[in-house]
Protein backbone atom coordinates (compact mmCIF):
# COMPACT_ATOMS: atom_id res chain seq x y z
CA UNK A 1 0.00 0.00 0.00
CA UNK A 2 1.50 3.75 -0.74
CA UNK A 3 1.44 5.83 2.09
CA UNK A 4 0.05 9.60 1.74
CA UNK A 5 2.34 12.17 1.45
CA UNK A 6 1.29 15.62 2.87
CA UNK A 7 0.39 18.61 0.22
CA UNK A 8 1.87 21.36 0.15
CA UNK A 9 -0.10 24.38 1.03
CA UNK A 10 1.01 27.90 0.67
CA UNK A 11 -1.03 31.06 0.93
CA UNK A 12 -0.57 35.26 -0.11
CA UNK A 13 -3.09 37.46 -0.27
CA UNK A 14 -2.96 40.37 -3.04
CA UNK A 15 -4.29 43.55 -4.20
CA UNK A 16 -6.12 43.01 -7.00
CA UNK A 17 -9.73 41.82 -7.15
CA UNK A 18 -10.43 37.70 -7.95
CA UNK A 19 -10.88 38.00 -11.74
CA UNK A 20 -7.27 39.74 -12.09
CA UNK A 21 -5.40 37.84 -9.67
CA UNK A 22 -6.74 34.99 -11.79
CA UNK A 23 -5.33 36.75 -15.24
CA UNK A 24 -1.94 37.28 -13.53
CA UNK A 25 -1.52 33.91 -12.10
CA UNK A 26 -2.82 31.99 -15.48
CA UNK A 27 -2.18 34.11 -18.53
CA UNK A 28 1.08 36.46 -17.21
CA UNK A 29 2.59 33.77 -15.68
CA UNK A 30 6.17 34.39 -17.71
CA UNK A 31 6.14 38.18 -15.76
CA UNK A 32 6.38 36.03 -12.20
CA UNK A 33 7.46 32.79 -12.29
CA UNK A 34 10.90 32.73 -11.16
CA UNK A 35 13.32 32.39 -14.07
CA UNK A 36 15.93 29.94 -12.68
CA UNK A 37 12.63 27.43 -12.26
CA UNK A 38 12.58 25.89 -15.30
CA UNK A 39 13.90 22.48 -16.95
CA UNK A 40 15.13 23.57 -20.54
CA UNK A 41 17.84 24.49 -21.32
CA UNK A 42 17.56 27.85 -22.65
CA UNK A 43 16.31 30.90 -20.77
CA UNK A 44 12.43 30.92 -20.11
CA UNK A 45 10.31 32.92 -23.17
CA UNK A 46 6.94 32.38 -22.28
CA UNK A 47 5.17 30.17 -19.88
CA UNK A 48 1.84 29.03 -21.47
CA UNK A 49 -1.51 27.94 -19.59
CA UNK A 50 -3.56 26.51 -22.16
CA UNK A 51 -7.07 28.42 -21.19
CA UNK A 52 -9.36 25.39 -20.76
CA UNK A 53 -9.33 21.97 -19.51
CA UNK A 54 -7.13 19.75 -21.09
CA UNK A 55 -4.88 22.87 -22.68
CA UNK A 56 -1.59 22.00 -21.87
CA UNK A 57 0.97 24.10 -19.71
CA UNK A 58 4.27 24.44 -20.99
CA UNK A 59 7.31 26.85 -21.37
CA UNK A 60 8.62 28.18 -24.78
CA UNK A 61 12.55 28.75 -24.93
CA UNK A 62 14.13 31.77 -26.15
CA UNK A 63 16.06 29.04 -28.26
CA UNK A 64 12.45 27.64 -29.60
CA UNK A 65 12.27 25.06 -28.21
CA UNK A 66 9.42 23.64 -25.71
CA UNK A 67 9.36 21.69 -22.36
CA UNK A 68 5.90 20.74 -21.00
CA UNK A 69 5.12 20.74 -16.97
CA UNK A 70 1.70 19.18 -16.97
CA UNK A 71 -2.27 19.56 -17.85
CA UNK A 72 -4.97 21.98 -16.85
CA UNK A 73 -7.83 19.23 -15.44
CA UNK A 74 -9.65 21.77 -14.10
CA UNK A 75 -10.77 25.64 -15.51
CA UNK A 76 -12.90 27.45 -13.61
CA UNK A 77 -12.14 31.44 -13.92
CA UNK A 78 -12.18 33.19 -11.34
CA UNK A 79 -12.28 30.71 -8.64
CA UNK A 80 -9.82 28.07 -9.69
CA UNK A 81 -7.59 26.19 -11.76
CA UNK A 82 -5.87 22.17 -11.13
CA UNK A 83 -2.81 21.67 -12.83
CA UNK A 84 -0.72 18.23 -13.03
CA UNK A 85 2.85 18.72 -12.27
CA UNK A 86 4.68 15.90 -14.08
CA UNK A 87 8.59 17.19 -13.74
CA UNK A 88 9.96 14.04 -11.93
CA UNK A 89 12.76 14.31 -9.31
CA UNK A 90 15.21 14.06 -12.38
CA UNK A 91 13.43 17.34 -13.25
CA UNK A 92 12.39 16.42 -16.61
CA UNK A 93 8.32 15.83 -18.06
CA UNK A 94 7.40 12.23 -17.54
CA UNK A 95 3.83 11.48 -19.15
CA UNK A 96 3.54 8.47 -16.27
CA UNK A 97 3.97 10.98 -13.37
CA UNK A 98 1.10 12.78 -12.32
CA UNK A 99 0.68 15.46 -9.37
CA UNK A 100 -1.80 17.95 -8.50
CA UNK A 101 -1.40 21.55 -8.28
CA UNK A 102 -4.71 23.29 -7.10
CA UNK A 103 -4.77 26.90 -7.10
CA UNK A 104 -8.62 28.47 -5.26
CA UNK A 105 -8.59 32.49 -5.69
CA UNK A 106 -11.07 33.97 -2.68
CA UNK A 107 -12.09 37.54 -2.63
CA UNK A 108 -11.50 38.47 0.65
CA UNK A 109 -12.98 42.09 -0.27
CA UNK A 110 -13.64 44.33 -3.35
CA UNK A 111 -10.05 44.19 -4.64
CA UNK A 112 -8.40 41.67 -2.49
CA UNK A 113 -7.74 38.38 -3.19
CA UNK A 114 -6.51 35.55 -0.88
CA UNK A 115 -4.58 32.96 -3.24
CA UNK A 116 -4.68 29.48 -1.54
CA UNK A 117 -2.35 26.94 -3.87
CA UNK A 118 -2.10 23.29 -2.63
CA UNK A 119 0.47 20.99 -4.55
CA UNK A 120 -1.15 17.31 -3.37
CA UNK A 121 -0.34 13.62 -4.75
CA UNK A 122 2.91 13.87 -3.80
CA UNK A 123 3.40 9.84 -3.73
CA UNK A 124 3.87 9.67 -7.01
CA UNK A 125 7.14 10.08 -6.60
CA UNK A 126 7.62 6.47 -5.10
CA UNK A 127 10.60 6.37 -3.40
CA UNK A 128 11.56 9.95 -4.40
CA UNK A 129 8.51 11.15 -2.96
CA UNK A 130 9.86 12.42 0.77
CA UNK A 131 12.97 13.98 -1.55
CA UNK A 132 10.32 15.81 -3.86
CA UNK A 133 8.13 16.87 -0.68
CA UNK A 134 11.06 18.50 1.15
CA UNK A 135 12.14 20.45 -2.28
CA UNK A 136 8.74 22.07 -2.49
CA UNK A 137 8.37 22.63 1.42
CA UNK A 138 11.69 24.59 1.22
CA UNK A 139 11.25 28.50 0.89
CA UNK A 140 13.02 28.62 -2.78
CA UNK A 141 9.87 26.16 -4.01
CA UNK A 142 6.28 27.61 -3.48
CA UNK A 143 6.65 29.96 -1.33
CA UNK A 144 9.40 32.30 -3.56
CA UNK A 145 6.78 31.63 -6.23
CA UNK A 146 3.95 32.91 -4.56
CA UNK A 147 6.38 35.90 -3.13
CA UNK A 148 7.34 36.40 -6.95
CA UNK A 149 3.33 36.10 -7.83
CA UNK A 150 2.40 38.58 -5.22
CA UNK A 151 5.08 41.11 -6.21
CA UNK A 152 3.58 41.43 -9.75
CA UNK A 153 0.14 41.24 -8.63
CA UNK A 154 0.64 44.26 -5.95
CA UNK A 155 2.32 45.98 -8.93
CA UNK A 156 -0.31 45.37 -10.62
CA UNK A 157 -3.08 46.74 -8.59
Amino acid sequence: MTRTIPAIRREVTVGVDRTRAFEIFTADMTSWWPPAHHIGSAPIAQIVVEPHAGGRWYTRHEDGTETSTGVVTVWEPPERVVVTWQIGADWRFHDDLVTTVEVVFIELEPGRTQVVLEHRDLEAFGADADAMHGTFDQHGAWTATLEAYAAVAGAAS
